[in-house]
């Protein structure tokens, strides 16, 4: 994909995460995409996003040992909202998308996940899930183990 759009279209995104989601943001996610592109050039025609705040990675002590190696240093991106808070998104191309993204939300907390498709000229991220709360140690996500305890919410069908 040669160049990105303003026009979002957010689907199955619950009403208890559309409160404090990055993505309903205008011109947040749009940004994030045109940086990319005009850092490392086109998008894939489909991948997953996972978007979180970089004061909750601070938080645990930085960036965990598993998300590192799930993701791409390119694909990472730190980007400030328009309120002028910082946060992480990484783009997850590739078959294994989908489950990358879904072991990296059990290592962030407030982190929110889409599948993102460019439809018609038009940029759709359709929600996944949400982690809310992590209680996992910083040891346990580093050492990798599936050990997942917290808060995650689902999608919701439209």
């Amino acid at each position: 994909m040669n160049s990105t759009t303003a026009q979002l279209e957010i689907v199955n995104l619950p009403p208890h995460v559309s409160s404090w989601s990055v993505a309903g943001i205008p011109g947040f996610i749009p940004s994030v995409l045109n940086r990319y592109q005009r850092n490392h050039g086109n998008l894939p025609e489909q991948f997953s996003l996972v978007a979180c705040p970089q004061v909750e990675i601070n938080a645990m002590g930085g960036l965990p040992v598993n998300v590192r190696q799930l993701t791409d240093a390119r694909t990472r991106i730190q980007h400030f909202t328009s309120c002028n808070k910082l946060y992480l998104v990484i783009l997850l191309p590739g078959e294994d998308a989908e489950a990358r993204r879904e072991l990296i939300q059990k290592s962030l907390s407030w982190s929110e996940g889409y599948e993102v498709k460019f439809i018609n000229g038009a940029t759709q991220l359709r929600f996944t899930e949400a982690t809310e709360e992590i209680e996992d140690t910083v040891d346990q996500i580093n050492t990798g183990k599936d050990t997942f305890t917290g808060t995650r919410y689902n999608a919701v069908d439209d």
